[in-house]
């Protein structure tokens, strides 16, 4: 990998890995809270598989949270989004970089970023 895919690629998992940490506190602040757990990028076969698969089920718990129907919206997208991001970054690192691959994540990323502006926008101001 060159050296600017390399430092793109490495700037992209760190977005993302931040992002995990903020949905936690998303998904913590929920009437329902639901807990994630941490998210551990490791190069063993099993990796974050368990992150992964308690954030899948987290798209399930949403819905059944008293929160109106464009906010369950918002999270599933946001989260689907976030999946996007993850595995196109899994698929670099195992493919090679191609410009269109690291331009996938940071599309998700930004709609990543939309999606948690527009839940945010609901929440009251704590000023």
């Amino acid at each position: 990998m060159a050296d600017h895919d390399r430092d793109r690629f490495l700037a992209l998992m760190e977005g993302i890995i931040g992002a995990w940490a903020y949905m936690q506190g998303l998904f913590e602040d929920l009437p329902l809270p639901v807990t994630l757990p941490a998210f551990e990028a490791r190069d063993d076969e099993d990796g974050p598989a368990t992150a992964l698969l308690a954030l899948n089920r987290v798209r399930q718990l949403i819905q059944d949270e008293p929160i109106p129907d464009r906010d369950k919206r918002a999270y599933e997208h946001m989260v689907l989004d976030w999946f996007a991001a993850y595995e196109m970054l899994v698929l670099t690192k195992m493919a090679g970089p191609a410009p269109w691959r690291l331009d996938v994540v940071e599309f998700a990323v930004n709609r990543f970023v939309t999606w948690v502006e527009l839940i945010e926008e609901d929440e009251p101001d704590e000023s």
